[in-house]
C-alpha cells in the first residue's frame, strides 16, 4: 500500500508504516545528494529513501495519534544519560524538501557539531538527532546525539561520542525497534522494561 500520506513495508515479517513520506526520489536524486555531501549512504538507508523519501516510520499497529519512541544505550559515564533511556522520533529528513526537514540543509547545519564519522538522518521533537555510521568501522549503525550535551565548538571543544547513545546495529534493526509512546505517567525506565521485554 502506498499513497501520499501513508506507506507500508514488510521487514522480517513485521509491518512498518511510514507516515507522510515526501515526494518520491530516484537514483539520480540520491546520487546527486551523495555527491553534494561527498558521502555514500549506507545501503539500507539508501534503499529506504528510494522507496519513501523521509516520513515517520512506526509499527503498523500503532494509532496515528501516538508518538514513536525508541530505546537508547548510553555509556555508563555519559552525562547525557540523565535525559533517560529512550527518545522520540519526529521523522526522517527528506531529500529536496522544505527547509525544516531538508536532509542536505540539516546536514550542513550540523556537520561540524557532530563527529565526522556519522551522518544525521532524523530528529526527535526537541531537535536532537539520530545519526548513522558512514565509515567502514561503524557503517550503518544507528546512534542518538543529544543536543543538550553537545561540544562547545566556540570554546574549542571537538565533537565526540560523549553525548551520543548507541541505538541499533543497522537501519533495519532501528525500524524494528520503534515502539508506541510511553503511557501517561509511565517512566522511561519502566517503559523500556515493558516494551523491550525480550
Amino acid at each position: 500500500m502506498k499513497n501520499n500520506n501513508l506507506a507500508e513495508l514488510l521487514i522480517e515479517n513485521q509491518h512498518i508504516k511510514v507516515i507522510n513520506p515526501s515526494a518520491a526520489v530516484n537514483e539520480i536524486d540520491i546520487s546527486t545528494f551523495e555527491t553534494k555531501l561527498q558521502i555514500k549512504l549506507p545501503n539500507q538507508l539508501r534503499s529506504f529513501y528510494l522507496l519513501w523519501n523521509g516520513g515517520l516510520p512506526c509499527p503498523a499497529y500503532m494509532p496515528l495519534s501516538k508518538s514513536v519512541w525508541i530505546r537508547l544505550f548510553w555509556n555508563k559515564d555519559a552525562k547525557a544519560a540523565a535525559n533517560g533511556p529512550a527518545a522520540d522520533l519526529n521523522g526522517l529528513f527528506e531529500i529536496n524538501a522544505l527547509p525544516s526537514m531538508d536532509f542536505y540543509r540539516t546536514w550542513n547545519d550540523f556537520k561540524d557539531r557532530t563527529p565526522h564519522d556519522l551522518l544525521c538522518f532524523a530528529r526527535d521533537s526537541g531537535g536532537s538527532l539520530f545519526l548513522i555510521g558512514i565509515k567502514e568501522y561503524n557503517l550503518g549503525k544507528i546512534f542518538f546525539w543529544d543536543r543538550d550535551y553537545e561540544a562547545d565548538i566556540e570554546a574549542g571543544e571537538i565533537p565526540n561520542y560523549d553525548n551520543i547513545a548507541f541505538v541499533a546495529n543497522s537501519f533495519t534493526e532501528f525500524l524494528l525497534a520503534l515502539r508506541e509512546e510511553p503511557n501517561d505517567g509511565e517512566s522511561l525506565e519502566d517503559w523500556v522494561k515493558r516494551v523491550y521485554s525480550e
